[in-house]
């Protein structure tokens, strides 16, 4: 059997030699870190930033089950269409009713067309618009931490 070499116990409050140096009680917690930014701000200016980023996906997620919820709808009616156009011609007795069917089927599926892809399109603007309003409020938070106010254009 191979021997096991003994480890010399290292005592539980001993530090190690790459410990960080601790800050001293006199030292202040909220000392300045960038051009006059504590260290306190920046967390919270960076904690909001995150919370903005958590509303924008919050949103852009519904907005993309609503958009899938209304191709799904889509897709419903184009296939009940298609179901009804294909009961139709094999009931049609002549060519003439044959082609007053399928005249009727692409008149339904154009409309149906149109009246989807502009729901869809006012879905899509709405999505972008609550998905962007958040991430345009902490732009807006950026500007104003970082251009001096009297560099700021008067209104």
């Amino acid at each position: 059997m191979a021997q096991k070499s003994k480890k010399a116990a290292i005592p539980v409050d001993a530090a190690p030699a790459t410990a960080l140096p601790q800050p001293e009680a006199s030292e202040p917690q909220d000392r300045p870190a960038v051009a006059g930014f504590s260290y306190a701000a920046l967390a919270a200016f960076g904690r909001d930033n995150l919370e903005a980023a958590a509303k924008a996906n919050e949103a852009l997620a519904e907005g993309l089950e609503s958009i899938g919820e209304e191709l799904m709808a889509c897709a419903r009616e184009a296939f009940q269409s298609a179901t009804e156009a294909a009961r139709g011609l094999l009931g049609a007795k002549t060519l003439e009713d044959v082609l007053k069917l399928q005249t009727d089927f692409a008149r339904r599926n154009l409309d149906g067309l149109m009246s989807g892809t502009a729901k869809l399109s006012e879905i899509g603007c709405t999505v972008a618009s609550e998905t962007m309003a958040p991430l345009g409020g902490r732009v807006e938070a950026v500007i104003a931490q970082l251009v001096p106010s009297e560099a700021k254009p008067a209104a």
